[in-house]
């Protein structure tokens, strides 16, 4: 759970950032740099960088792309975050940065201006550096929602647990997005208690008259009710009906029997048209289901220390007959996932 800021740490925060930086503030409030750079957006306050020389921008033209900005930030004597900013600006790009996914870019999209950029930055596993940078890139950086006031806070507290009053109308009446609402409730402690619908006689009948042929939306729309209620009336009256599945093939098991545990289990369902959970559920009957972890020669270790970069990991499981999984694991405790660029390199004297 995030600890809450203190005043002190406030006050540090607004006296030092913008002349310091956030590693000054990091280490003088015991933060992370994440949280200060997040902090700082939230209020406002902007690190005012000394301008960068002509010898500074050489020195990132010629080795951003290929060392990255930690090479760069020990040559110029700036922080990363400057120097990855500066290489925004310019066009730059590092070779080892993971490149934005578009559903990352509309997952920013529909959450910046509502969450912290330190929650962002967790679900998408980026730094507040790298989604702050992004949002600039999106012309995202615009105004951000305003706190919540006491008084928005008391009327959600008062409309959110009455099922009369729907998303929508909260919505409207408070001036937020309901994602909004719903993140600001979970936070405030408020929930809404769940609808219990009174079924007539007539209802039910017509349930059990249509439920093989009509789906549940279809029946919640000509009663007027939830999918949920339906869904929920339906499963309690024992009339839920579980379609066969489909039956497998020869083919298909030999294949499984082959690939399994040797390229990703994602793989192997993408393959044969089924779900992971499907593909998963079969290898027991198979005998090839996972038992004990094999454990790890010294050999294999020394292979991942040489050879580890993100965009090769499926490369190196196949290699080692190990899954995507087991080599990623075994990468983070031989403490190799650092390297953006993968193998390291000597740095040659300049």
């Amino acid at each position: 759970m995030t600890k809450s800021w203190k005043e002190k740490e406030l006050n540090i925060l607004r006296e030092s950032y913008e002349e310091y930086g956030s590693r000054f503030v990091a280490e003088k409030t015991g933060k992370t740099r994440d949280a200060v750079i997040a902090k700082a957006d939230r209020l406002g306050l902007k690190y005012k960088a000394a301008r960068w020389t002509d010898e500074e921008i050489k020195i990132l033209r010629k080795y951003y792309q290929e060392k990255g900005s930690k090479y760069v930030a020990a040559r110029t004597g700036r922080n990363r975050d400057r120097v990855m900013a500066m290489a925004a600006k310019l066009g730059l790009r590092f070779d080892g940065v993971k490149p934005w996914q578009e559903w990352e870019d509309n997952y920013l999209r529909r959450h910046y201006s509502d969450r912290k950029n330190t929650s962002i930055a967790k679900t998408l596993k980026r730094s507040v550096a790298s989604v702050m940078g992004r949002a600039q890139v999106l012309k995202l950086t615009g105004s951000r929602s305003p706190f919540w006031s006491e008084e928005e806070k008391d009327l959600l507290r008062k409309l959110y647990p009455d099922r009369k009053n729907s998303l929508d109308k909260i919505s409207e009446i408070i001036k937020r997005s309901k994602n909004a609402i719903l993140l600001q409730a979970q936070m405030l402690g408020v929930n809404r208690p769940q609808h219990e619908h009174e079924w007539t006689k007539e209802e039910h009948e017509y349930l059990l008259k249509n439920y093989k042929e009509k789906t549940h939306n279809e029946i919640a729309k000509e009663l007027g009710l939830t999918r949920s209620a339906v869904s929920h009336h339906a499963s309690r009256a024992g009339l839920q009906i579980r379609m066969p599945g489909k039956i497998w093939t020869e083919e298909e098991k030999d294949y499984i029997r082959k690939n399994y545990k040797v390229i990703p289990t994602r793989e192997i369902a993408a393959k044969l048209g089924r779900s992971m959970d499907a593909v998963i559920n079969l290898a027991g009957p198979l005998g090839i289901s996972a038992g004990r972890p094999r454990p790890w020669s010294d050999e294999e270790k020394e292979y991942i220390k040489a050879n580890y970069h993100p965009e090769r990991i499926n490369e190196i499981a196949g290699k080692l007959n190990r899954s995507f999984s087991a080599v990623t694991a075994m990468a983070v405790k031989l403490k190799v996932t650092s390297r953006r660029g993968g193998r390291k390199k000597k740095r040659k004297e300049i």
